[in-house]
């Protein structure tokens, strides 16, 4: 085997693989730079996709207008059509004034749960209160006349 070793410690110049590399990327940045369209910069990038926006949105709102304003088909083979907006509230205000107000959903009650048992209350802002002693079924038959003993009462 051969006892010089091409080593990058052992070479007479270690720096010139860097210089050929910074010599190559200033070369390409040079060759996209001369090459590169005139008149191209960003703020005219930007300013031709802004008009492009522009225009887009002005055909939007015309056909949203045209839209909310008119009567026409939305589906005609199903018999779909929309109508005017303002034509729309004429016809449907009466009816919603006529109808009494009711929930939109069905009214549920809370559930006690872990942290209520641990004695956090449900509604921080509602006082608490006492639940009413318990009335047995024989009570109620009675009318009431004889309470019965609550089971904390009784003592063995």
């Amino acid at each position: 085997m051969s006892e010089s070793s091409h080593s990058i410690h052992q070479r007479r110049h270690p720096y010139l693989p860097g210089l050929w590399l910074a010599a190559g990327f200033l070369g390409l940045a040079s060759i996209a730079f001369l090459l590169r369209p005139l008149g191209v910069t960003p703020s005219t990038i930007t300013q031709s996709a802004a008009k492009v926006r522009l225009e887009k949105l002005s055909k939007l709102r015309t056909e949203q207008d045209s839209a909310v304003t008119t009567y026409g088909w939305v589906d005609k083979s199903k018999g779909v059509a929309h109508i005017p907006i303002a034509q729309a509230m004429e016809l449907v205000v009466p009816q919603l004034r006529s109808n009494p107000p009711r929930p939109a959903y069905p009214i549920t009650t809370i559930q006690p749960s872990a942290i209520s048992a641990a004695g956090a209350p449900l509604y921080p802002g509602v006082p608490t209160t006492e639940p009413a002693p318990a009335v047995s079924p024989a009570a109620k038959a009675d009318g009431g006349a004889t309470p019965t003993p609550s089971p904390s009462a009784v003592k063995k």
